[in-house]
Order: structure tokens, then C-alpha cells, then sequence
């Protein structure tokens, strides 16, 4: 992109010129920002592919494991004796104060 200088340095040359190359000059930086601007889109879009192609690679998630004792433990405070539903439901329960001091 142009610096601020040189737009007002070519502004001004621009004055003393007739209006036929004024018009194809403004022609010219037109093609220019829309050259650029579909590059941006371009490189945009990349971007977009390349960070989905990572994420689809890396797509399985992280599972988080408990070792068994612990599995049962969570599944006794429960009362569930088939140890049906996974630990991330705990999420609200509370747990007694006598068995965190245990």
C-alpha cells in the first residue's frame, strides 16, 4: 500500500494532468485494490482451509480417564450399582465432608 506521502505527492501531479489520464490513472489504482483486496480474500481463505485441515486431523478430542478406584467410588456415592453413567456427570453433585477428609 501506498504511504500517505506518496498519495498526496501523486494528488498533486494528478492536478496539472488532463482529465482522460486523470480518469485512466484512477482506473489503474481501482484494478490495484481490487488485485489486492481478491489476494486478501485468497489468503483468507487458506487460512480457513489450513486451520480446518489441522483441526480435522486433530480432530479427536482429549478423553479424560479415571483409574478404576476412583471410578467406583464416584459410582458408590451415586448408589449406582452398574456404574452406568460416566464421571463427568458428577459435575454438581456435592461430596460429603466425611469422605474428602477420609
Amino acid at each position: 500500500m501506498a504511504s500517505h506521502v506518496d498519495l498526496l505527492t501523486e494528488l498533486q501531479l494528478l492536478e496539472k494532468v488532463p482529465t482522460l489520464e486523470r480518469l485512466r490513472a484512477a482506473q489503474k489504482r481501482r484494478a490495484q485494490q481490487l488485485k489486492k483486496w481478491a489476494q486478501y480474500e485468497q489468503d483468507l481463505e487458506h487460512r480457513k482451509r489450513k486451520h480446518e485441515r489441522k483441526r480435522s486431523a486433530g480432530g479427536r478430542r482429549r478423553k479424560v480417564s479415571f483409574e478404576a478406584s476412583v471410578a467406583l467410588l464416584e459410582a458408590s456415592l451415586r448408589n449406582d450399582a452398574e456404574e452406568g453413567r460416566p464421571l463427568c456427570a458428577l459435575g454438581a453433585m456435592q461430596l460429603p465432608w466425611s469422605l474428602i477428609r477420609a
